[in-house]
């Protein structure tokens, strides 16, 4: 529901006052912000005024004047609740029935202030310079007349005169006690003048300020600004009548800030603190505002305000960014005044989006030199990510992030699963102490029983912040949700294959084959198809054998198909890349396709060698980023595990860690194994599920185990081997389903490798993949 104030700031920035007014005689004329047209009441031509940033109308004749209310109860005929009925209803709102007299006291109130505060602003613009001392203040921080006027600043001096005045205007001394004027310090140490406007223009409060320096100020215990007491800042912005409309609008601390900004051309509102509140936030965005550039003051006090208030905007569907003001200037207004709108245009036009100066923020305050400064950097980062709306703009903080702390992507994957873990214990080990504290009491109370539960407690809660929990009940509902949510297996591309064995989702797949016989281009070729057949998804290839710059030139030899030199293609690439890019355009086309699949993030290529631990926590941070199509790791037995033990027992562990993630993850990890040679050759070269066996028995964890065997290859390896006169380009490899839990295993297909460019592809009579 909403209520009146912000029906009329909904109105006012859709310029609803035109079509109140329709219906009034006469030419309309436009005299800045009020608009002219003839008194209904008198007939007065011309005098008539209402405004487009208050919901008031006034006759300069006849003094018939209210707001809207007023106006369609006197002039239509209408009753209290149904006139409100009606700006509701122009305004797409709902409201609750308002009490009519409790209203006309708000509105009795705000004329109060503005009665004060017309006299306060007749009491500067009509003194000559030198004459009084508010002027002088003014005048001495760089205002000009018309800017004072604009920003409807004001001078009180005298509170006995502005008591007559008020009386002599009808209200009584009750309204003027109540109306706040003349509370403590106003017009004796708060001299200037200013009124907090509601939503909709009203004044709710007046603001006084000292016409003294800040070191002044501090010295005399003053605030640098006094608010009238029952002033609810939080109601409205200074400053928001005139940016009402703006999709853009510039927060601000200090209110004089905010008015001479406004006079400069500045859509801004300032707050009168550090904290934005959710009826200002819903104010701004009601009233049409879809980004806020927050320009809080350079200090500490600032910076910190600006970070808590980035994170008061989730969730409001406005758009932040943070200005940043050059070196020696702690706030806008000084910069506009010292050295001229253009420069804080200038810094508008390179503010900073929420997560690049978050992230820059968060390591500003550590010490990154040192390790130790590094991780509680990364640490704290990890409270940022619930305020991070989308996956572009998580992207973009783990750049910035990146980019600060001077770490390669996989370095600060890794670095983070270990800092999230370390948040994990931190949080684990204070809920303990906490316990430990109170069980340690009641036992030395001798109350036994209460320490018993307070222990079982306590261990509760630490394995629920450690994510364990108790299963609940699998209901059938969560099993339809569950099936119907299942992603489907990916197709490899391979035709054969695909007709009787994908790759499924939420488990592994195991490649398995003896060194030498294209089990990694076997990976490759299949990371080239996934890559192409999802182009929706993002495919993560860490490999532990090879460098990552020729495991990315055999996937860019695989995609071009280009053959450049028979014998020696790969060393033939790499001297393309060095001597003559740009002379092939079936290569060149395949090196594009490589650059836009790794800058969008589609592609990525890590060769760190990541421990079994580490390479778990960065695999569940990658797929967080969501849209993850396949994780290929090349190979198990290669990932190291900082407790050496048995190397059964350690590949067992890698493989379990891996399928983990691949379960809770909900995605495919597809691992490359090697299998050595059988001692006895009884059943041949050929592999065989319980060659697995003898390497962990991480065929048990595995949905999908692919056996690959090069007769070619091994017929090279024999010792009576005669090499022929002109090499074989193209040779037959064997692909066996050794496993399926999804269907039969045990068939064979005979696929195609291209040894020169490392191509592995359907066997289909002169046809290709590609």
């Amino acid at each position: 529901m909403t209520d009146i104030q912000n029906i009329y700031s909904i109105l006012l920035a859709k310029g609803y006052q035109d079509t109140l007014f329709s219906s009034l005689p006469g030419k309309r004329k436009k005299q800045g912000r009020e608009t002219l047209a003839d008194c209904p009441s008198c007939g007065k031509e011309g005098h008539f005024s209402y405004s487009s940033q208050k919901p008031v109308y006034r006759c300069l004749v006849c003094n018939e004047h209210g707001d809207w209310l007023h106006y369609l109860q006197k002039y239509k005929g209408y009753d209290f609740l149904t006139a409100l009925q009606e700006l509701a209803s122009a305004a797409g709102v709902e409201t609750t029935p308002h009490n009519k007299e409790r209203y006309e006291a708000y509105v009795r109130k705000a004329d109060i202030l503005e009665a004060a505060q017309e006299y306060f602003m007749a009491e500067l613009h009509d003194k000559q310079p030198g004459t009084h001392p508010v002027l002088e203040y003014l005048l001495g921080r760089g205002y000009e007349l018309d800017e004072m006027f604009d920003m409807e600043l004001g001078a009180y001096t005298d509170r006995k005169a502005l008591e007559k005045l008020l009386q002599d205007k009808g209200y009584t001394q009750k309204e003027i006690t109540e109306s706040g004027l003349l509370g403590q310090g106003f017009g004796e140490d708060y001299q200037l003048t200013l009124l907090w406007r509601d939503a909709a223009g009203r004044a709710i409060g007046i603001v006084g300020r000292p016409i003294l320096k800040d070191e002044d100020i501090k010295a005399r215990g003053l605030h640098k600004y006094n608010y009238s007491a029952g002033l609810q800042k939080d109601a409205g912005m200074i400053g928001f009548s005139s940016s009402r409309g703006s999709e853009n609008i510039v927060i601000l601390e200090g209110v004089l800030d905010a008015l001479y900004l406004n006079h400069k051309g500045f859509k801004s509102v300032a707050i009168g603190g550090t904290s934005l509140s959710a009826a200002q936030l819903q104010a701004l965005k009601d009233s049409g505002t879809k980004e806020l550039s927050l320009a809080l003051d350079m200090d500490k006090a600032g910076q910190d305000a600006t970070e808590r208030m980035l994170k008061s905007m989730v969730g409001s569907g406005m758009r932040a960014y943070v200005v940043s003001l050059p070196a020696g200037y702690k706030d806008a207004d000084e910069l506009v005044r010292s050295e001229g709108r253009e420069a804080f245009q200038d810094a508008l036009d390179k503010a900073e989006g929420l997560p690049k100066w978050l992230a820059r923020r968060i390591v500003s305050k550590q010490d990154i030199k040192t390790d130790r400064g590094k991780d509680t950097a990364l640490e704290e980062s990890l409270e940022a990510f619930p305020i991070l709306e989308d996956k572009i703009q998580e992207r973009a903080f783990m750049d910035s992030l990146r980019t600060a702390l001077d770490l390669s992507e996989e370095e600060l994957e890794s670095r983070l699963g270990k800092a999230a873990q370390t948040a994990s214990n931190k949080r684990s080990q204070a809920l303990l102490q906490a316990y430990l504290q109170n069980i340690s009491q009641k036992a030395s109370m001798g109350d036994i029983t209460g320490a018993e539960a307070d222990m079982a407690k306590a261990l509760r809660e630490v394995k629920i912040s450690r994510g364990i929990e108790a299963p609940e009940p699998y209901l059938l509902d969560s099993l339809m949700a569950d099936i119907t949510s299942t992603s489907p297996a990916l197709a490899s591309g391979f035709s054969k294959l695909d007709a009787v064995a994908k790759i499924p989702v939420g488990a592994l797949t195991i490649i398995a084959g003896r060194p030498g016989h294209g089990k990694t281009s076997l990976q490759l070729s299949l990371l080239a198809n996934l890559l192409r057949g999802y182009p929706e998804r993002s495919f993560y290839f860490f490999t532990y054998e090879e460098p990552k710059k020729a495991i990315a030139l055999k996937l860019i030899m695989i995609m071009s198909g280009v053959i450049l030199e028979s014998n020696s293609n790969y060393g033939a690439y790499v001297n393309y890349f060095k001597e003559h890019r740009g002379s092939n355009k079936q290569l060149e086309a395949a090196i594009q396709e490589y650059e836009e699949l790794t800058s969008s993030g589609r592609l990525l290529i890590s060769d760190t060698m990541y421990p079994a631990e580490d390479l778990a926590s960065v695999i569940s941070l990658l797929a967080k980023k969501g849209n993850t199509g396949a994780v290929i790791v090349d190979y198990i037995q290669r990932i190291p595990i900082p407790a050496q033990s048995q190397r059964y027992l350690d590949i067992k562990h890698i493989s379990s860690l891996l399928l983990e993630q691949a379960v809770r993850q909900d995605i495919p990890i597809i691992l490359g194994a090697q299998l050595s040679r059988d001692k006895d050759k009884k059943a041949g070269s050929k592999p065989r599920l319980d060659n697995l066996r003898e390497g962990g028995d991480i065929e048990q964890d595995a949905n999908l185990v692919l056996g690959l065997y090069t007769a070619a290859i091994e017929e090279m390896e024999k010792e009576d081997y005669q090499a022929p006169d002109k090499a074989q380009p193209v040779v037959d490899m064997e692909l066996s389903i050794l496993k399926n839990r999804g269907g039969l295993p045990g068939r064979t297909y005979i696929m195609s490798f291209n040894r020169p460019i490392y191509r592995v592809t359907d066997k289909l009579a002169g046809k290709s993949t590609y």
